[in-house]
């Protein structure tokens, strides 16, 4: 499975370049035609060695004031009465015609094609769209999203599913090394957060599974290299934990692993006490729209109900379904070495992600994948990255 643009292929690109340059068939002379490849030359080293040194950006994004208010609210209504059912639709929508399609539906719409206005790569492409709704915070364990169905046909009866097969037929969104199809995004679209929530979203990017947290180095970034994803640089765990905030977008790679932790430092608890409140919704209320996209060339995620066209109240159609891209506020991602930690360290820097699923969907024997905490602050920078109410945070978690 191959992601366009991502680091593999600049690697490629750099490395095929120099060795363009360093072929022994190469000779230059006085002439000026010569002189002229000679220069044409030393720009193509000039870039290759560009391309090789310069680091690989996380395929991670984040925005505020998406959408407003108003909307917010209406979503918030429709999703409390919807369930929590996942369902899909086909896009892009016109617009200008209802057709049918409920409220979040036409906001997501709206939402991906603000996005897509900034590249042409993807414009206008048919897509499917994959959305379910939660309204509380709750503890959701570290996975990755995938079809579902196909994953559950696969664990029943993996004699019929053959994976060069499967990677043949979804070649866009299969990966062969971790058995999964994948979709190509990842989003969450938050709209109303409790004043006493601190539920962020914890992505992993470049890791699919526990598995993918714990291997080595070396057997990770040649996996990587087969799928041709963005890899770690050195043997650190990215972890990048985005608070959840009222009209807040969040889009991440769909291979991406991610995590909400409750209580938000869970992963250093021993052991919780008590049970989790939920209500009231305006202190412990966490309502957001989970939604992946799926690229339109193959079939949509398995047994997800597909363009239902249920419709919906007065109040799912609005004129301003979602903001101007123009008007979205771009969120930074900080490194937590940035940030003043306290210099006292907690002699126990472990760290224990939980995660989902049965085995092969875990890639790991154990229910937890134990990590040491940052180099810098340790657990306390951990903690407080955790507990942020807005900043988001780029960590290095370290194996053991």
């Amino acid at each position: 499975m191959k992601r366009a643009g991502d680091g593999t292929d600049r690697r490629n690109l750099s490395l095929l370049l120099l060795l363009c340059l360093s072929s022994p068939d190469i000779s230059f002379s006085g002439t000026s035609e010569n002189i002229i490849t000679m220069m044409l030359l030393a720009s193509s080293a000039i870039v290759a060695y560009v391309l090789l040194l310069a680091p690989l950006t996380i395929a991670l994004s984040v925005w505020d004031g998406v959408i407003g208010s108003d909307q917010r609210m209406a979503l918030h209504r429709y999703a409390s009465k919807a369930g929590l059912e996942h369902k899909s639709f086909s896009r892009p929508l016109d617009q200008s015609n209802n057709n049918g399609n409920n409220i979040i539906e036409r906001t997501l719409d709206a939402i991906l094609t603000e996005i897509e206005s900034k590249d042409n790569n993807i414009h206008g492409k048919q897509q499917y769209v994959e959305y379910w709704t939660r309204q509380e915070w709750r503890h959701i364990e570290a996975h990755s999203d995938v079809d579902e169905a196909l994953a559950k046909m696969h664990d029943q009866n993996p004699s019929l599913l053959v994976d060069d097969e499967l990677e043949s037929k979804f070649s866009a969104t299969y990966s062969n090394t971790h058995g999964f199809r994948f979709p190509s995004n990842g989003h969450v679209l938050y709209l109303q957060v409790g004043s006493e929530v601190k539920g962020p979203t914890c992505v992993f990017p470049s890791r699919s599974s526990g598995g993918d947290l714990l291997q080595s180095n070396e057997h990770h970034e040649k996996a990587c290299a087969t799928e041709g994803d963005n890899h770690q640089d050195n043997g650190d765990i990215k972890l990048v934990t985005v608070p959840a905030v009222s009209g807040r977008l969040l889009r991440f790679d769909g291979q991406d692993l991610h995590a909400v932790p409750r209580p938000h430092d869970l992963w250093m608890l021993p052991f919780v006490k008590g049970g989790a409140e939920y209500k009231p919704e305006e202190v412990w209320g966490r309502s957001v729209i989970l939604f992946n996209v799926w690229p339109g060339e193959e079939d949509p995620p398995l047994n997800v109900s597909l363009d239902s066209n249920e419709g919906g109240e007065g109040e799912a159609h609005t004129n301003e379904l979602c903001n101007a891209f123009s008007e979205w506020n771009e969120v930074n991602v900080v490194q937590n070495t940035q940030i003043e930690v306290p210099d006292t360290q907690e002699s126990n820097q472990s760290v224990k992600v939980w995660l989902l699923g049965n085995e092969r969907r875990r890639g790991y024997p154990m229910r937890t994948a134990n990590l040491l905490s940052p180099a810098h602050g340790g657990r306390e920078s951990l903690r407080k990255a955790l507990s942020e109410k807005s900043l988001v945070t780029e960590l290095l978690l370290r194996q053991q």
